[in-house]
């Protein structure tokens, strides 16, 4: 319906047509308003409820904390156990298998056979002393290893899930500040339609 120019003069005032028309104009652009005042209003109220609230937020915040705290302990522990492997292995490194104590009597001068003897003692005690260092090594590279891969796991769930609570906030955000507009924009549409007093 569109809005009345102006008024009819009539004899002692206005058209009574012009005036009712007004009148059921200004009635009608209300009734919209209002309606669609309520229907804005709902669907914020809608909005905010389905917002997540601070409690489930901080609940969130402390399992994640939780599992952080968790993750470096284990961390801890794998540093802890590669040092202790990487000491294995120096003290192997430097082990030197000790030469038995001179025999007091004086011995016979040795044969061949003895020699030889001794040789492969000593060749034995090499080569033993090799496979446990070697054994040893292994075992640190396979504990540096699993640290590693750990701390790569660690590090992509920690990022993983603070990108998660970033973005849940950044919702959050978005949807308090939407919502805060669209009430000042009706507060500010209903002050406008306020009928004069």
């Amino acid at each position: 319906m569109s809005t009345p120019q102006s008024f009819r003069s009539a004899l002692n005032g206005f058209n009574r047509e012009d005036v009712v028309h007004y009148l059921e104009y200004l009635n009608t652009k209300h009734s919209n308003q209002v309606n669609q005042l309520t229907a804005e209003n709902e669907t914020l109220r809608q909005q905010v409820e389905a917002l997540p609230d601070a409690e489930s937020q901080r609940l969130l915040v402390a399992s994640l904390e939780e599992k952080c705290a968790e993750l470096t302990r284990q961390l801890k522990e794998s540093q802890s156990r590669c040092a202790e492997l990487e000491q294995q292995l120096e003290q192997s490194h430097c082990a030197v298998p000790e030469r038995p104590a001179p025999v007091q009597e004086p011995a016979p001068a040795p044969s061949v056979s003895e020699e030889l003897e001794a040789y492969r003692r000593a060749e034995r005690i090499e080569r033993e002393a090799k496979e446990r260092a070697e054994l040893v090594y292994f075992q640190a590279n396979r504990v540096l290893t699993e640290a590693s891969a750990r701390v790569d796991g660690i590090s992509s769930d920690i990022t993983e899930m603070a990108d998660k609570v970033m973005t849940q906030l950044t919702q959050l955000q978005v949807a308090v500040s939407s919502s805060k507009q669209a009430l000042q924009d009706a507060s500010s549409i209903m002050g406008a339609i306020r009928p004069n007093k």
